[in-house]
């Protein structure tokens, strides 16, 4: 038992220095230099000792002290998380308006859209929200480093379009006008030219352009949403879907005001 303790302990020292949050039981054997089952056997100690927590099956991560109260930090790990699962993704939503400073409330969840269902019972456990999006765009997404590498954001464009399209998952249409109020002084009118060009989904580029009127944004902001709107035949649609489909209809961005747009300036 002495072998397994002392084991674990220069595991969780190599780690550490080797900046490694996040590793395999193939890691753990580069570093031990000794059977997969004793392997199997030390890390099952160290997760028990609650000194690591496992992620999925054959992946594993750090468990700091700070953490084991409210339990661990999605962000860092969650590159290495998808990575091991093979799945593309982003960290969105309302994960990445609190990034950019733009959420009145802290997200529970780490919100990540990926392009397609993904079994992942620990999900619950560790805090993660995934949402689909089977367009998935191949613009907009950014790289920011962590503790443990790097992971993949929305940029404040893309961040903005995905929240009109995932309105039910973002607290509701009120919150929705709040962070999209509190992201527009972050957009770039080079980045949103780019990324609605090839983003799947109109309704949310028209919603955007009708609520950047409403704020009266930068010109050039307004200039290209309405660039993009008048090279298009729109359909009329609901600026929320919580609401009936009535009231009146923007001429150019074809959006029906059938809510009225709440913020806290």
């Amino acid at each position: 038992m002495e072998y397994i303790r002392n084991k674990g302990l220069y595991l969780l020292e190599s780690l550490e220095a080797h900046g490694m949050q996040t590793f395999t039981i193939e890691d753990a054997r580069g570093f031990l230099h000794t059977s997969r089952n004793n392997v199997l056997a030390i890390v099952g100690n160290l997760g028990r000792k609650k000194r690591i927590i496992s992620l999925t099956k054959g992946l594993y991560s750090l468990w700091h002290p700070s953490e084991r109260t409210w339990g661990i930090h999605p962000f860092p790990i969650i590159d290495s998380l998808m990575r091991y699962r093979q799945s593309a993704y982003y960290v969105g939503l309302l994960s990445a308006a609190d990034y950019y400073g733009a959420c009145e409330q802290k997200p529970q969840v780490l919100q990540i859209v990926i392009p397609k269902q993904l079994k992942f019972r620990k999900a619950k456990d560790l805090a993660l929200s995934f949402h689909v999006q089977k367009s998935f765009p191949t613009i907009g997404i950014n790289l920011e480093k962590t503790t443990d590498g790097h992971v993949a954001l929305s940029s404040p464009e893309l961040t903005a379009l995905d929240i009109f399209y995932f309105e039910f998952t973002c607290a509701g249409f009120r919150n929705v006008c709040q962070v999209i109020y509190n992201l527009k002084d972050r957009f770039n009118e080079k980045d949103l030219e780019k990324i609605i060009t090839y983003y799947a989904h109109p309704s949310s580029i028209q919603k955007l352009g009708f609520i950047m009127e409403y704020y009266q944004v930068h010109k050039n902001i307004i200039s290209v949403l309405e660039n993009w709107a008048r090279g298009k035949k729109l359909s009329p649609i609901a600026l929320t879907p919580t609401h009936p489909k009535k009231g009146h209809v923007h001429s150019l961005w074809k959006v029906v005001k059938n809510s009225n747009i709440e913020i806290d300036s």
